[in-house]
């Protein structure tokens, strides 16, 4: 018989509990309002296109977002106390502000092109590092400041009705960037004011929700933890920058049509593999953990499609990508509501394991709509993906689950670095398009711009394919650790 988790009881009183389920609700929901431009992908590619970029150079920044999701445990590392988790989220939160008013500052100044790309690149790097750190600070915050039993509020108003404010974001998107929405057709502003506005706006939301997070209440420990001595990170110090290595390896190779510089890079990727393995290389011995990691790695693939849908919306509906970006973010987020309030009752009436696969058979149906849809159906691709999306709450979820909280630092940063090893996948889909088109691919009569977008969408649903079927074989359905164990 499988054994369940022991209920954690949280020494706070309920009033501080609450203002703590409370403020985790509001950092979330003020994450959705900016994930027009904190959520890398749509927006940034139709950006990099508006400023001549091709399509794996606009898959670059969501690239980098996911390469850079493994600084999380550095900085758990660098910074293990307990009393530091308010200054480390407040921290996250500012920086993040500073780059996006950074980035609008960028945009307005009379420079080149290429530097334009090269800052929003640098703006998918950094949000990469540093808002999966803020998550994962904000998890712990809300495990340690609150009882297990009544964090379903918690949950519930975060991912339930926090991206009813991304659908506010969305709108007001659309209106900046232009489209139709709901039959209503806005005109928007002209480029590049209406991107500069954009990234301007997201600005002092986020500071704001760094002045929020100063509002926690984090119950103190007996006794703090010691940082690691270096050698406890050399994995991560080795796999980190051969991570980033190996993408702009790839830049290079296509870049000069240089064989040699792919396989150097296939080979700082093998480099990185291992660096990674190694230094989670206990947390892996266990059976139930790796299986998981492995499913949670294939699905996190399809987290870097969105790229590619937004630029196919060309080929699928005949106009520029960023006059859809406004409303494929609304359905997004829209669908997600529905999902998140759907999923939490699942998760109440079953078990784990059936919350990660449901979500990833949702993201493997918007590949495969995204496949064979036209027109306006097209866009139902997005609604679906957002709903999707909510992988990323219960993949972490199912392995949190398996944890011992003993380990919940060591596997709260792991949880970020899982979306690290998904990195690649973006930049072989854009690959995948400029392939066919540079061959001129062409399968059914179909264009090879259509070939190639579509291609890719088969490639990212044989990911997810593949993790929703270890997952079901592999994986036990509730992973809780006998309650001796859970300390």
């Amino acid at each position: 018989m499988e054994s369940k988790q022991s209920e954690e009881v949280c020494p706070l009183s309920w009033q501080h509990q609450q203002r703590n389920l409370i403020l985790f609700a509001v950092c979330t929901g003020m994450q959705y309002l900016a994930a027009p431009v904190l959520y890398v992908g749509i927006t940034q590619s139709a950006l990099c296109e508006k400023l001549g970029a091709n399509a794996r150079v606009s898959n670059l920044p969501a690239t980098l977002y996911f390469a850079m999701t493994a600084t999380p445990v550095l900085l758990a590392w660098l910074s293990p106390q307990v009393r530091s988790l308010r200054r480390n989220l407040a921290l996250c939160y500012g920086m993040s502000g500073v780059m996006l008013g950074f980035i609008a500052i960028t945009l307005a100044l009379p420079i080149s092109d290429r530097t334009k790309l090269a800052v929003v690149a640098l703006q998918g790097a950094l949000t990469g590092a540093l808002m999966p750190a803020a998550i994962a600070f904000l998890w712990e915050i809300v495990s340690r400041g609150s009882d297990q039993s009544k964090r379903g509020l918690a949950l519930a108003l975060g991912f339930g009705f926090g991206p009813i404010l991304a659908v506010i974001g969305s709108l007001g998107q659309t209106a900046l960037l232009g489209g139709s929405l709901f039959g209503i057709d806005f005109t928007g502003t002209r480029y590049p004011g209406n991107f500069i506005t954009l990234f301007a706006l997201g600005a002092p939301i986020l500071l704001g929700t760094s002045l929020v997070a100063q509002f926690f209440v984090v119950p103190p420990v007996d006794q703090e933890t010691p940082r690691e001595p270096l050698s406890a990170v050399v994995g991560l110090l080795v796999g980190l920058p051969l991570m980033l290595f190996s993408i702009a390896l790839m830049q290079l190779a296509d870049q000069y049509q240089q064989s040699w510089l792919r396989w150097l890079a296939y080979m700082a990727v093998g480099g990185c593999v291992a660096g990674f393995v190694y230094h989670f290389r206990i947390l892996l011995s266990d059976r139930v953990l790796l299986v998981a990691t492995i499913v949670t790695i294939l699905v996190y693939a399809g987290n870097m499609i969105p790229s590619n849908m937004n630029l196919y919306s060309a080929e699928a509906l005949g106009a520029a990508p960023e006059k859809y970006a406004g409303l494929q973010n609304t359905l997004r987020f829209s669908f997600k509501v529905v999902a998140g309030l759907f999923l939490g009752w699942l998760l109440m009436k079953t078990n784990p394991r059936a919350g990660l696969i449901a979500t990833a058979c949702v993201f493997l149906t918007a590949q495969v709509w995204a496949m064979f849809a036209t027109g306006t159906w097209y866009l139902v691709a997005f609604g679906i993906y957002g709903a999707g999306e909510l992988i990323g709450v219960y993949a972490p979820n199912y392995i949190v689950s398996a944890s011992r909280k003993s380990d919940l630092r060591r596997n709260a940063a792991f949880l970020t670095l899982l979306m690290a090893p998904a990195a690649p996948a973006g930049y072989l889909f854009g690959s995948i398009v400029d392939a066919a088109k540079q061959h001129q691919w062409s399968i059914w009569g179909m264009t090879p711009e259509t070939t190639g977008f579509r291609l890719s969408f088969l490639t990212c649903a044989l990911f997810i394919g593949a993790g929703i079927m270890v997952a079901w074989l592999m994986l036990p359905k509730n992973p809780a650790k006998d309650p001796a164990e859970v300390q």
